[in-house]
């Protein structure tokens, strides 16, 4: 499935706390920094964010509270644990892709003068 920006960026962010043990624990806070801040990502929008995820299989999520503030409590599921190599196999077929447009692109104008030099 494909993810929105938000889901994207919550997922980098979920990811790289797990990231060795497939299991970690964050405040909102550590959260939204980990997000750039370039990026229209509030408070309000993690909730909800992160019940998508957990819909789509990433990962499942408790929440615990800590003086007052709201602990989340990750532990990545199989889809979540491949989640980077899903991007980098992702990213390789984009560039596949363009390569193969580019080559086309260069093929095409190859033949095109080869065939105005003939005629």
């Amino acid at each position: 499935m494909v993810l929105s920006k938000k889901e994207k960026l919550m997922m980098n962010a979920v990811y790289s706390l797990s990231k060795g043990t497939g299991a970690s624990l964050a405040s909102g806070v550590e959260l939204l920094k980990l997000i750039p801040y370039k990026n229209d990502f509030r408070e309000a929008d993690i909730e909800p964010t992160l019940k998508a995820l957990k819909i789509e299989g990433y990962f499942d999520y408790d929440t615990a509270d800590r003086k007052g503030e709201t602990i989340y409590c990750f532990v990545l599921k199989a889809k979540g644990l491949s989640y980077e190599r899903d991007q980098k196999t992702a990213k390789r077929k984009l560039l596949i892709k363009l390569a193969i447009v580019v080559g086309s692109a260069i093929l095409g104008w190859a033949i095109k003068e080869l065939i105005s030099a003939l005629i």
